[in-house]
């Protein structure tokens, strides 16, 4: 959960709540609560904590980094197989991806997409 990230992070650099609390520019009591998970940071304050703490959004929300779905579809190691067996030239891959980064653009990661109806 969000507030074990945290206070696994801010352990780590050896901080108390108060040093942190104050770094990010909330109260004690609030960055307290987020430990907790009794209270969840507004996203001004959760992007605060993602650049001190240098890991994404996304790690301190879902414990993952982010991953585009272009970067999964070149580790799909049945993707990796049909690529080494000719099935999928380079320039073919190039589109797919070109594609798929289209529909991306301005995405922010993290957002849900809509699926079309």
């Amino acid at each position: 959960m969000l507030g074990d990230r945290l206070k696994n992070l801010r352990s780590a650099k050896k901080l108390t709540q108060e040093e942190l609390a104050e770094r990010i520019g909330v109260s004690r009591g609030t960055y307290a609560h987020y430990e907790i998970n009794k209270r969840q940071p507004d996203y001004d304050t959760l992007i605060k904590l993602a650049d001190f703490f240098e890991v994404s959004t996304d790690y301190l929300l879902r414990g993952e980094e982010y991953k585009s779905k272009a970067k999964r579809i070149l580790d799909n190691p049945d993707t990796q197989i049909a690529a080494r067996d000719g099935e999928i030239t380079d320039a073919e891959a190039i589109e797919r991806i070109a594609r798929i980064l289209e529909k991306q653009r301005g995405r922010v990661p993290g957002q849900i997409q809509q699926k079309p109806k």
